[in-house]
């Protein structure tokens, strides 16, 4: 169990610092949205946002939503750490958590890369001939892998706790 309170002490680090983080994205939105002066133009996959437009206000707005999100996942990830320390590992809340986490870590992933893909064409668009790379949709593959983890983890802890509880009832 001496990994398990290394993996709760790095999901503590991670969740603290992402709250920190999400926190100076949040500032930054709040100046874009009240259209406060910028002095250094944001950078968005190597878009260069300079002009703030409705546009960009929306991606911006998604991207902290969807960092929101996905500090959200982390919380939970930290809830199932908690719960296998204290030994409830085929607990039924256990099964929902690990589904929640592969749900808002897909919305996540969904939030982050729709807006991004959306900005590259709107600056495709105006600007033309650009080298904005269009072969990346913007989607996190791998969050999206991770989330299906998730969900198919929790598929198969549901199948086992039936099965020990199937196994608990023949003695």
């Amino acid at each position: 169990m001496k990994k398990l309170h290394y993996l709760k002490n790095f999901i503590n680090l991670l969740f603290f610092t992402s709250i920190f983080s999400t926190f100076l994205v949040s500032v930054k939105l709040s100046k874009i949205l009240f259209n406060y002066k910028i002095q250094k133009p944001y950078e968005i996959e190597n878009i260069d946002l300079s002009i703030i437009d409705v546009n960009s206000k929306i991606v911006f707005s998604l991207i902290t939503i969807s960092s929101f999100i996905f500090i959200y996942s982390i919380y939970l990830l930290r809830k199932v750490v908690f719960l296998f320390m204290e030994n409830k590992i085929f607990d039924h809340q256990v099964i929902l958590l690990l589904n929640k986490i592969g749900k808002s870590l897909i919305l996540s992933a969904i939030l982050k890369g729709t807006p991004i893909l959306f900005i590259k064409i709107i600056y495709l668009i105006k600007i033309g001939n650009t080298p904005v790379n269009l072969n990346y949709i913007g989607l996190n593959f791998p969050v999206i892998t991770l989330a299906l983890f998730f969900m198919v983890l929790s598929e198969v802890f549901k199948i086992a706790k039936n099965l020990k509880d199937e196994n608990e009832l023949t003695v």
